[in-house]
């Protein structure tokens, strides 16, 4: 797996060479002693590495499925969002009946 994206399968000789650009962008950041990744890192995967890769077969086959992936758990999410937000909702609305009742009712009292 790519040292970036894990999702990109490679040659073990192509994971290498990965891996070591990575960790040149480690070596090479101001405290590589950090966690996670370099941004520097993430850049060149994205503007440089994953282009190139993406002109194989294999590699654009992978990103499909990740699309694929990325877009079921974009659904995903978003229908627990819609289901708790929904809740969320119902109890505001009775909570706020039950104040205007409650309100209008003290008001109506001596």
């Amino acid at each position: 797996m790519h040292p970036i994206a894990n999702w990109v399968r490679l040659a073990p000789h192509e994971h290498r060479r990965a891996l070591d650009k990575v960790l040149q962008f480690r070596d090479a950041a101001p405290d590589p002693t950090a966690s996670g990744l370099p941004e520097a890192a993430v850049a060149w995967f994205w503007a440089e590495e994953l282009p190139r890769l993406l002109s194989r077969p294999d590699v654009r086959n992978q990103a499909l499925e990740r699309l694929q992936e990325l877009q079921d758990t974009r659904l995903r999410i978003g229908d627990q969002i819609t289901m708790q937000a929904g809740a969320l909702l119902e109890q505001q609305a009775a909570v706020e009946l039950e104040h205007q009742q409650l309100a209008a009712l003290v008001e109506v009292l001596p």
